[in-house]
């Protein structure tokens, strides 16, 4: 049983209790506080949700509804506030620290062990990243963690019948993100590799997989009423956006998206899952690491946060591994030097994982140490991703405005703007407003393609990003007005023109089915 040799202190102690939670609350404010208050605005994803927000349904393109209900329920009470939408997330990041002191206490690790595993979830990229701005992702980073907490008490415990409350998770699980599919597939292949696969003679199992699938059987139903625009999504995803990576270097990814230190962390806890004889009934999660891991490294990905909401698992394994092995009065040093290890690593790359620094000093960072991974096709910036779809949003509706107010009344009133992609679509639709832009705009760009449909055809289309040959096919008269830069932005939005085309030849809405894009 894990817990039957544990580290003295292995109990949850009120004030180590109160220790945690007041840790959880200051890395949460932190992540609020820089998030909301610093250098950048809006994240290109946030605008996206936030028209998502509302638009309620069963489903979207590109995403099942769960993170958006949530979204809809904090703009009821808050507002778009950017604090409000940003605080789901950093909660969550906050209860993730939580969950992986919890899951170091379950393998038997005490006080070292839990504050370890505290520190290392609060300095690991992926946690800075994903817990600085709404996304279902910072919700997936908690429910693994919480999964596997609850997979631990089923092992240990030999009750089958947690298999259902199980399945009620990873059914959120799959409402909130339709890859969370993958932590599924591989808990139940490593089921097989235990002895706990006798519990798939009882009925509570399949019980846990109907739950989920009837969790989800909602979103199902949008999909096959929509044609299934997710499975288009996923494979346009995979074949032109996702950039092809060989096995080293998608390994590479993984170490630093989990934090370069906190590498000895979470190998330890690997091989503590798999080999020490005190994991053995939960040796299931670390055959279930490993799969995900392979499929990462066989499929080529360039998306390291795709089994990024594993890592608060192994850092708790790993704490736990540290503490217990470092028993010996000879090796206490291993605690020590693995502590300030991981750290040391989170300051290092917290002024390219938060939004605290100026774009011009994040770049200078990222030169002078290397730091700046590239995740997606044809987009490049002098900063990460992360903080480069950040900047650039009110001077591009700025310039957008100038373009329709230099339109003549008439063409004004009847013109309707076309943004390429859910950012900008989403930016006009939040930010435009306060600019007197028309409440109207159209994107070819996963959900936004399906709200466009009946609202497409105008005398007076102001294109953005459009391709100038393409738009003289489907107009009479076509004229560059403006041409948006910005400088920290991701290279694709840099640069792009802005037309205004008049007097179609065709309605656009005779192509507007074809013309779709999601990615």
């Amino acid at each position: 049983m894990a817990r039957a040799a544990s580290e003295p202190g292995a109990r949850v102690t009120p004030r180590l209790a109160v220790a945690a939670v007041a840790l959880a609350a200051a890395f949460a404010l932190l992540l609020v506080l820089a998030t909301a208050f610093g250098p950048y605005g809006w994240f290109i994803d946030e605008l996206y949700y936030i028209a998502c927000a509302k638009r309620l349904a069963w489903g979207y393109v590109d995403h099942p509804p769960l993170s958006i209900a949530v979204l809809a329920l904090v703009r009821g009470v808050a507002g778009d506030t950017m604090w409000a939408v940003r605080l789901p997330a950093a909660l969550a990041a906050g209860a993730t620290v939580i969950v992986a002191a919890l899951l170091a206490r379950r393998l038997g690790g005490g006080v070292y062990a839990q504050s370890l595993a505290v520190v290392a979830v609060c300095a690991s990229p992926v946690a800075m990243i994903i817990g600085s701005f709404f996304s279902m992702n910072a919700f997936e980073l908690l429910l693994w963690p919480a999964s596997a907490l609850l997979l631990m008490h089923l092992l240990e415990s030999d009750e089958p019948r947690w298999w259902l409350p199980f399945g009620v998770l990873m059914g959120l699980g799959l409402l909130n993100k339709h890859t969370s599919v993958m932590f599924m597939g591989a808990v139940g292949a490593a089921l097989l590799l235990v002895p706990a696969r006798r519990h798939l003679l009882t009925p509570w199992p399949w019980l846990g997989a109907l739950a989920a699938l009837a969790m989800l059987a909602p979103n199902l139903a949008w999909q096959h009423e929509n044609g299934w625009p997710s499975l288009e999504f996923y494979r346009n995803a995979q074949r032109f956006k996702n950039i092809p990576t060989p096995p080293l270097k998608a390994l590479a990814d993984q170490v630093l998206f989990a934090g370069p230190g906190s590498l000895p962390l979470w190998v330890a806890g690997v091989v503590f899952l798999v080999r020490d004889p005190r994991a053995r009934r939960v040796r299931l999660l670390g055959y279930a690491f490993l799969m995900l891991l392979a499929l990462m490294l066989c499929s080529g990905s360039s998306r390291p946060d795709r089994i990024g909401a594993f890592y608060p698992i192994l850092f708790g394994a790993g704490a736990a591994a540290i503490s217990l092995w470092s028993a010996p009065p000879g090796r206490r040093w291993m605690r020590w030097a693995v502590l300030l290890l991981v750290a040391a690593s989170g300051l290092l790359v917290a002024p390219i994982t938060l939004p605290l620094l100026p774009p011009e000093r994040v770049a200078a960072y990222a030169q002078a140490t290397g730091l700046l991974p590239k995740l997606e096709r044809s987009k490049t910036s002098p900063i990460p991703q992360w903080l480069a779809d950040r900047t650039g949003w009110p001077e591009f509706v700025a310039d957008v405005d100038a373009v329709v107010s230099s339109l003549s009344p008439d063409d004004r009133a009847r013109a309707i703007v076309y943004a390429p992609s859910y950012g900008q679509a989403g930016a006009l639709e939040l930010l435009g407003p306060a600019h007197g832009l028309p409440p109207t705009t159209i994107c070819n760009h996963n959900t936004y393609h399906l709200w466009s449909v009946g609202h497409t055809d105008s005398e007076v289309l102001v294109a953005v990003g459009a391709r100038e040959n393409e738009l003289r096919m489907l107009f009479r008269d076509v004229r560059e007005a403006r041409v948006h830069h910005c400088e920290y932005c991701m290279s694709w939005r840099d640069g792009m023109r802005i037309f205004v085309a008049r007097d179609p030849i065709e309605p656009l809405s005779r192509f507007w089915p074809q013309i779709r894009h999601f990615e």
